[in-house]
């Protein structure tokens, strides 16, 4: 709580110093360059950032601004099995072995881009209105990975009945998806300049997107000795399946409800 206080005060004290510079000072008249960040005083991260983006002052009226945005996860999650023994003799208790502990893991990639123009108006001495278009692009993919196990059986030397089931070896199973999408979005903003170069402002805008889903595949161990093996892959005995993706559009309006804090430079 004290440090969105100490930034408020910290906000507040450039509106109140900078006073004195000439109205002119404060809005960009052709050539800088600005970087920005979500603004949230009152939010659990009062600085954050869901993209960067940069714009270039062709002119005082005229701005290009780009857009990246760029996400890469990589999650594991442990995990412990045990599966009961495949095709027990009649009449014999049907054991599960032992646990193991095993890891799946879960890889996630993201990429975004969104170019555009923006054409500024007169405004105010400190406030400077715009509306723009941009071009925008991004894909997803998505790599998840299981391990499965081959379990052999190990038998009483007397009775000749099974004991237990032994991990003999393991696979991985790949499930990989992901999709892709264009768009274009028209805009309508504002930039405050509370202090010489830096800014708050705010963003409205009206999307079409496409998007295409990728098809998903997903590849199994073909292995005569695995448990179950039949049943592997598009049911067939083949050892990768394929789900066709779809496609879909969207039109609508978009807002981001934090504030636009931005710096010249």
């Amino acid at each position: 709580m004290k440090k969105k206080i100490l930034l408020i005060a910290v906000i507040a004290a450039g509106i109140f110093c900078t006073s004195n510079v000439n109205a002119q000072d404060y809005k960009p008249a052709g050539g800088e360059k600005n970087v920005e960040v979500n603004f949230s005083p009152l939010g659990s991260n009062p600085i954050s950032i869901n993209s960067l983006r940069f714009r270039y002052f062709k002119s005082s009226d005229m701005a290009i601004r780009v857009g990246l945005n760029l996400s890469v996860q990589n999650s594991k999650s442990p995990r412990v099995d045990s599966i009961p023994l495949a095709n027990p003799p009649a009449g014999v208790p049907n054991p599960t072995p032992n646990g193991v502990e095993t890891e799946d893991e879960s890889k996630t990639f993201g990429f975004g881009l969104a170019v555009g123009i923006e054409k500024h108006f007169p405004g105010t001495d400190r406030l400077s209105p715009y509306m723009g278009a941009e071009l925008t692009f991004s894909t997803v993919s998505v790599t998840e990975t299981d391990v499965l196990f081959d379990a052999s059986t190990n038998t009483d030397p007397i009775t000749g009945l099974p004991t237990q089931a032994l991990w003999e070896d393991t696979y991985e199973s790949e499930t990989t998806s992901g999709s892709t999408s264009f768009g274009v979005n028209l805009v309508l903003g504002a930039d405050w300049y509370f202090a010489k170069n830096f800014y708050m402002g705010t963003e409205v805008g009206l999307g079409f997107v496409s998007t295409s889903q990728k098809d998903e595949e997903v590849t199994n161990p073909s292995s005569a000795g695995f448990a179950g093996a039949a049943n592997n892959g598009d049911g067939n005995g083949n050892p990768t399946s394929t789900t066709l993706g779809g496609s879909s559009m969207n039109i609508g309006t978009n807002f981001n409800s934090a504030i636009r804090l931005g710096f010249l430079f």
